[in-house]
């Protein structure tokens, strides 16, 4: 998840550069679209600002602000790639994901969209012409943003969550287990086995072990 984060900060970094270059951005999308004829339409798609780039534009800063917009989107797309492998296995599935996958597409229709409080850019734009024309566009990046940085946290959550519970103490091996209660095998009725080492018939401790003591010849009654 280390990576996914570091991913994010470094859109956001390119978000704030961004949206320092937003009114420039609505500049180029306002010549691009007069060149493409399409001022009766708003920009409602990334395949449409896909467009503009490739065949509509009349000067390098255009081209220079439309390609840094694509370049977020598909730093997005690959970091909900990225997200997606990472997360943890058992995570439930997050409805977030899909929403920003759905978002990120080229054909998605995001004219509609509209990046409200705490988001500014809306605020950026200079008349209800433009918020017409443009509020999808430029709320796509920053609800996008919003969702796998919403997605990240939860799976990250689950993650130490799933990590605090308690588990049951593992198996011992079969191994462990013979080492553990290893001991001199006994027969049936509960009497040790001679040991291997010792010879046949004699117990351990001797020749003299089991005979009675010696005793002198004579008399061996007391007095």
């Amino acid at each position: 998840m280390n990576e996914v984060r570091e991913n994010l900060n470094a859109i956001e970094e390119k978000r704030r550069r961004f949206k320092q270059q937003q009114f420039t951005f609505v500049a180029a999308l306002e010549r691009s679209r007069e060149l493409a004829h399409d001022r009766t339409k708003p920009v409602s798609s990334v395949a449409q600002v896909q467009n503009y780039l490739e065949n509509h534009c009349s000067n390098a800063t255009d081209r220079r602000v439309l390609a840094l917009f694509l370049d977020i989107v598909n730093e997005l797309s690959g970091t909900l790639q990225l997200l997606e492998a990472r997360s943890p296995v058992g995570v439930p599935v997050d409805d977030r994901l899909d929403a920003c996958r759905t978002l990120l597409s080229p054909s998605t229709d995001i004219a509609g969209l509209r990046a409200h409080y705490p988001h500014d850019e809306l605020n950026r734009l200079s008349c209800d012409e433009a918020r017409n024309y443009y509020g999808g566009v430029v709320s796509l990046l920053p609800l996008a943003h919003e969702l796998l940085l919403q997605a990240t946290s939860s799976a990250s959550a689950y993650k130490k969550r799933v990590a605090s519970e308690p588990h049951p103490p593992p198996e011992p091996s079969l191994d462990r287990r013979n080492s553990v209660t290893k001991e001199w095998p006994t027969s049936y009725n509960g009497r040790v086995t001679k040991h291997p080492g010792h010879s046949h018939g004699k117990a351990p401790g001797g020749w003299h072990m089991g005979k009675p003591a010696w005793r002198p010849p004579g008399r061996t009654n007391k007095c």
